[in-house]
């Protein structure tokens, strides 16, 4: 049986890390996501409600085969709530492709230097949708054009700092 037919749900205590506000999934569902999974993933991804607000996140090891996520600050806030209060989660696995969707010029002006291109495909995912939606909610072509050219310059540079890391290796 699948997240999708029958979520999980459970009771939790919101932790502050630092900064962070931060969700620990009980041990029995984080074994039975993995299980569901396959394997012994390291990111899983999850959404679901947090006291009926949804959410979209990534669970995270914490050590011990055990998971958590972070908790978005929009979401505390919404619900007034904070570190030390109690929610009740209900969480399945997202199965949808979480990849961004590359707009045209950006790919355009990667694709132009192979080595830009390289860099941004090997980045995470994560970094990748950040970088996609920075350059999107530029609100004038000529600021598009700016961060279009400023992530391609920043792709070469970690292009070249991955290579002279390798030449200093051998």
């Amino acid at each position: 049986m699948s997240s999708e037919e029958n979520p999980y749900v459970f009771a939790a205590k919101i932790q502050k890390i630092w900064i962070m506000r931060c969700i620990d999934v009980p041990r029995d569902i984080g074994k039975a996501v993995r299980k569901e999974v396959g394997g012994n993933p390291k990111h899983i991804p999850v959404h679901g409600w947090i006291d009926g607000l949804a959410f979209e996140n990534t669970l995270v090891p914490r050590g011990g085969g055990n998971y958590r996520f972070h908790l978005n600050s929009k979401i505390w806030r919404k619900l007034k709530i904070d570190a030390g209060d109690a929610v009740e989660v209900t969480m399945s696995l997202d199965r949808e492709p979480r990849e961004a969707v590359i707009p045209p010029d950006l790919v355009a002006e990667l694709a132009s230097t192979p080595k830009a291109l390289a860099a941004f495909n090997a980045v995470t995912p994560s970094l990748r949708r950040h970088i996609v939606g920075w350059i999107d909610n530029a609100k004038q072509s000529r600021t598009r054009d700016k961060r279009i050219q400023f992530t391609v310059k920043r792709m070469l540079d970690r292009a070249r700092k991955k290579q002279l890391k390798q030449t200093r290796k051998k």
